[in-house]
């Protein structure tokens, strides 16, 4: 007769055998059959816990993350794994729940990781919440256990972040030895070249875009604007543009942008300043001051006013923070994969705003370990300042303004986000300079609605004139002055911006007027502007 802990090893390796015949049905992509074999598992045996653990993977790959989460938290409370607490910060992180990433992220010990996985995933996460330092010191482990292309790129990024540029040069160099084909590499590197290398590199992606001609256009776009950097370098600014025009061309044929979803938004915003006038009672929200939201078109000097502001004691930077927009999707329940919707100007009356004030801050609540003010810079963030009034009735609001011909040429030879529609307008100059419109008479238009808490703050006078423009702006802040704050050359803070290789110079007016380089195609625009 069996003894009952025969039987119990039994039964357990009887559910081992189902487990790992659910592991090879995930991997073949049989996901139904996986979640079948983890739901008998369960009934039989509720505290098994690699079966949650699988459970979880299943629902991050058909983006159930919320649900993911609860599962993952199930395991780690039968059996607390490191392994599962990076899993369950990657939950966090694809929800955008920072603090959330971080808290996790503060309880393991990178010096006692061995696992190249556990590694690599914990360090694209930490970059992910800007803790590029951090996220250094795993990929530098990673690398020494498995020198893969992919954990030299990751390593690179965060490297250029942190200001260590020759460090990124030289892993992006050996990453394309190992994957000469590596276009993300590509694009990375073409920051980064002087000299001779320079041609070399030119040499490279003329070769690679003559010999894919029908690449997907995520590659065309990463080596196309990688090529049109190197070329800029030699000034040949006529040939950097025509292949711009070419890749982009091919994007707005794929992805054709559409001014009429984005002009919906934008008479949203005034329908929403309708209703806050219809408002009686507008005491909702939180009275901290501890968020600064600086906004502005991309590429119009938002990372720059960051910096300065970041500079003082009491101040630190947030990054492009997704909380609030994200806060305020799950708080409108509104549906639809996009964060922004316009359905939401119409009627934000069942937003409790006082929850989402308090959500906000206390995801937020990690910058600064929760001292002093930070800076949420997301650039887009101009389609929620209705909102974010209402959220913080006393929170400071920047917008940068800069000479339309920079911006909407700056706009066009920036690579966004490929599969993000809201930069769908940086096809074309064109499109560049009516969504500039848009945007520029929206935000006149708040500046009047709240002239108190809103500060329209033009680059070329702050860049011109920072002895006096730093000052006030330090002041409307409500901080006492800093003479460090015009030094941000030596903030050493991590950049994760489009302006990581700039905002590391002196305030400087080196890229006004820069859309001159460019008048041969801006002529259309030109008269657009007067």
């Amino acid at each position: 007769m069996s003894s009952p802990s025969q039987i119990n090893g039994q039964t357990q390796k009887t559910h081992m055998d189902i487990y790992q015949k659910a592991i090879t049905a995930f991997n073949n992509g049989d996901i139904q059959g996986a979640h079948l074999a983890c739901v008998d598992i369960l009934k039989a045996n509720p505290n098994f816990h690699q079966s949650y653990h699988l459970l979880a993977l299943i629902n991050i790959q058909i983006h159930q993350y919320g649900k993911a989460g609860e599962l993952l938290k199930r395991a780690i409370k039968i059996s607390d794994t490191t392994k599962y607490r990076i899993e369950l910060a990657k939950t966090y992180s694809l929800l955008g729940i920072s603090d959330g990433v971080i808290s996790i992220a503060n309880t393991i010990e990178i010096k006692k990781l061995n696992s190249f996985y556990e590694l690599d995933t914990l360090g694209v996460i930490l970059s992910r919440v800007e803790q590029h330092e951090t996220a250094l010191q795993c990929f530098e482990k990673a690398i020494a256990l498995k020198p893969t292309p992919e954990i030299l790129y990751n390593f690179a990024v965060s490297a250029k972040f942190c200001g260590q540029h020759q460090a990124a040069q030289t892993a992006l160099n050996k990453a394309l030895k190992l994957k000469p084909d590596y276009h993300q590499a590509h694009f990375a590197l073409a920051d980064l070249t002087q000299d001779k290398a320079i041609d070399t590199h030119i040499v490279q992606l003329t070769k690679m875009l003559e010999g894919t001609p029908n690449a997907p256009i995520d590659v065309t776009l990463h080596l196309s604007h990688a090529l049109a950097k190197e070329y800029e370098k030699q000034k040949n600014y006529g040939l950097a543009f025509e292949t711009l025009l070419k890749a982009k061309s091919q994007k707005a044929k794929q992805l054709p942008y559409n001014r009429q979803d984005d002009q919906r938004l934008f008479d949203g915003l005034y329908k929403s300043i309708e209703n806050l006038n219809k408002q009686s009672n507008r005491n909702t929200g939180s009275n901290s001051q501890r968020p600064i939201f600086v906004v502005g078109m991309p590429r119009s000097g938002t990372t720059l006013v960051e910096r300065i502001l970041s500079s003082h004691s009491q101040v630190t930077s947030g990054g492009e923070l997704e909380d609030f927009s994200l806060l305020l999707k799950h708080a409108s329940q509104s549906t639809g994969n996009s964060v922004l919707n316009h359905n939401l100007y119409q009627d934000s009356s069942k937003v409790g705003f006082t929850k989402v004030a308090k959500a906000y801050l206390a995801r937020t609540a990690h910058i600064g370990n929760n001292r002093g003010k930070f800076v949420d810079k997301l650039p887009f963030n101009f389609f929620y300042l209705p909102f974010i009034r209402q959220a913080f009735p006393k929170a400071k609001i920047i917008c940068l303004l800069r000479n339309p011909l920079d911006t909407c040429v700056g706009n066009f030879r920036q690579l966004f986000s490929i599969n993000n529609p809201h930069y769908n307008y940086t096809q074309s100059l064109e499109d560049c300079a009516w969504f500039y419109q848009q945007f520029e008479k929206w935000i006149q238009t708040w500046s009047e609605f709240d002239p108190q808490g809103t500060k329209l703050l033009e680059y070329e006078r702050l860049t011109k004139n920072p002895q006096q423009y730093v000052p006030e702006l330090i002041n409307f802040c409500g901080l006492d002055w800093q003479t460090q704050c015009l030094q941000i050359e030596s903030n050493t803070a991590p950049v994760s911006t489009a302006s990581k290789m700039q905002v590391r110079q002196p305030i400087n007016q080196k890229s006004i007027g820069n859309w001159k380089r460019y008048q041969a195609y801006t002529t259309d625009i030109e008269a657009i502007f007067g």
